[in-house]
């Protein structure tokens, strides 16, 4: 502490998402960023629905962020010996496997949304005969693509270099964390392999409540427990740094994005929760020492345990994959290019919901300004203007919570001549929003004994879109309270290693770190909202069933034969047994009258 300068004890963090590689230095007295760096993560994507990172390039990019952002702490005349200790927040999903010996990965990293394993899951569900939480009694989750030990058994039985790694006991398996503590810490050289309890629940492998690695698991998915890394909690000394100019800082905190955003809003004490707006959404809830199993789609998870000996917090969590992603998603791919935002006229709340449509999507007038970072031509979307009828499910890969439905596909509905990209684009943050209030229920459901949830915290790149936290506010019916902290995952582990290392109380963090926010309220009716979501649910349910063609050929040879047979339907309308019985009874009666007449 005495030989720190000017700024006091710092603390860097290394962030790995789906889309960024940073390297942040914080200060620890007032969590200030003095310095960031980040690099681009360069996606491979092999075949549709695949998506890869490569190890080495990863590894080469979190140095790179490493050493640009000492340099920068010289250029700022800070001394990079003043940092004392380093974190790793990361995407918990995406996994891969190394040849322990040589340090070559044996395949590319698969990132968490990677629908390739689509095939295992829907072989396991057809053998467990649909059973989807077989295993959530011991792990807390779901069969579904986006967890570690679903990839590593497609790795199994796709790729005969990894069944040969674990045969000859040279490998090792891991999450993203592991990949960069064991780069960090020596690599071949005697370097840690290792993971937090965060991660580590994400696999799938581990037993929740114990939390170590469960036989039984291991021998379900068929993964030999010498290639896992060791558990450890979120806040302790890992390791060192054995190269570089952080040489010989200890790595004193490992954290999954989520729990450490979770973290990082100060959600600390059971009951607090938080919503994440990223390429995802992800609403965390701190339930305590408990665990909660889920009735309704939510995975039970680890929030944090801040210390070996300490106790470990839980949460309840519903994940949706594609929030900002989806508005990226139409940028990149369908090269639209819509900003919707608040009009310059309103002053603090804004009305997502003007207009007469029955359904909230827009239908804007296009002022055209220049792109700040491009100099092209963006339309702006205004939120005074009338709504169109466009729905849009983002489901690229699959439902995740709360229906966990691994087949179903994203769509469209709605469009005609007359929509335009900014009923799209509002479509898809309105998506997110649905998705959003979806996993809030299922919340509720799960914890009716709870105080009934009147406000939302937000954090993430997507949140500081105002309209969409409006947007937000009118379907959820919910305040939103967006603090002015940037990057709440990164924040979470600089808590973490702070505590590791002793320069941070976490009791002292609640008054310290707490910034000012930003407040959104509803400006809709409770009828209003539920009409709106009705159109929603509609869309859910085709996107699960948009493949449903069991019939098909069935119904073709049907209509084949009406053009042949105009009565064919009438006829097959008609079951056999009622056809006869009723006939029969007509002929009775055109007897009985006709003998009446006679007579």
């Amino acid at each position: 502490m005495e030989r720190c300068g000017k700024f006091g004890p710092l603390l860097g963090v290394i962030s790995v998402g789906n889309v960024y590689c940073k390297f942040l230095v914080y200060a620890a007295r007032n969590a200030e960023i003095l310095t960031c760096h980040e690099i681009k993560l360069k996606q491979i994507i092999p075949q549709p629905g695949w998506l890869e990172f490569d190890p080495n390039e990863l590894w080469a990019n979190v140095v790179e962020c490493m050493e640009v952002s000492c340099r920068n702490l010289i250029i700022l005349d800070i001394d990079p010996g003043d940092i004392l200790a380093v974190g790793i927040s990361n995407q918990r999903g995406s996994c891969l496997l190394w040849n322990k010996r040589t340090g070559n990965p044996l395949c590319n990293i698969i990132a968490w949304t990677d629908t390739r394993t689509s095939s295992v899951v829907k072989n396991l569900l057809s053998s467990l005969r649909g059973k989807i939480n077989y295993l959530k009694s011991v792990c807390g989750l779901p069969i579904s693509t986006c967890f570690s030990a679903i990839k590593l058994k497609w790795l199994q039985e796709n790729v005969p270099s990894i069944n040969q790694g674990l045969y000859d006991r040279n490998c090792c398996f891991g999450t993203l964390d592991s990949w960069i503590l064991w780069n960090l810490t020596g690599g071949t050289d005697e370097g840690k392999h290792a993971t937090d309890v965060t991660n580590a629940a994400y696999t799938m492998l581990m037993n929740l409540e114990q939390r170590t690695w469960d036989p039984k698991l291991c021998a379900f998915f068929q993964t030999p427990s010498y290639v896992l890394p060791e558990i450890k909690s979120c806040s302790e000394i890992y390791g060192f740094v054995r190269d570089g100019p952080l040489r010989g800082v200890p790595i004193a905190s490992i954290m999954g994005d989520q729990p450490a955003a979770l973290l990082g809003q100060l959600c600390i004490k059971p009951q607090k929760g938080t919503c994440t707006l990223d390429e995802g959404c992800y609403i965390l809830f701190n339930t305590g020492q408990e665990i909660i199993d889920s009735d309704n789609g939510l995975l039970s998870t680890v929030a944090f345990q801040l210390g070996s000996k300490q106790k470990t917090f839980y949460c309840l969590e519903g994940a949706v994959p594609n929030a900002g992603a989806a508005v990226t998603w139409l940028k990149e791919s369908l090269y639209l290019n819509v900003e919707l935002k608040e009009s310059n006229e309103s002053s603090g709340i804004f009305n997502t919901f003007a207009g007469n449509s029955t359904m909230a999507s827009s239908d804007y007038s296009s002022p055209v300004f220049a792109n700040s970072s491009t100099g092209e031509p963006t339309a702006v979307a205004t939120a005074n203007a009338k709504r169109g009828d466009v729905v849009f499910v983002p489901a690229f890969s699959g439902l995740y919570s709360p229906f966990w439905k691994h087949d179903a596909r994203g769509l469209l509905l709605g469009i005609n001549s007359n929509t335009t990209s900014e009923n799209i684009f509002h479509a898809a943050y309105e998506a997110t929003c649905y998705q959003a209030r979806d996993l809030l229920h299922s919340f509720h459901c799960d914890t009716k004994t709870w105080t009934p949830l009147t406000k939302l915290i937000v954090g993430g790149e997507f949140s500081e879109n105002a309209y969409l936290l409006q947007l937000l506010a009118d379907i959820t019916g919910l305040v939103i309270e967006r603090p002015q902290t940037t990057s709440p995952s990164c924040l979470g582990v600089m808590l973490a290693a702070g505590t590791a290392v002793g320069v941070i109380s976490l009791e002292n963090s609640l008054s310290m770190y707490i910034p000012p926010s930003d407040i959104f309220h509803p400006t809709t009716t409770i009828n209003r909202r539920e009409i709106l979501h009705r159109r929603w649910e509609y869309a859910i349910k085709k996107c699960i069933n948009w493949d449903n063609f069991e019939n098909f050929d069935e119904e073709l040879a049907t209509f084949t034969q009406q053009e042949k047979n105009p009565y064919l339907s009438v006829h097959n309308s008609i079951p056999g047994g009622l056809f006869l019985t009723t006939s029969f009874v007509l002929l009775i009666i055109a007897r009985f009258l006709q003998s009446s007449n006679i007579s």
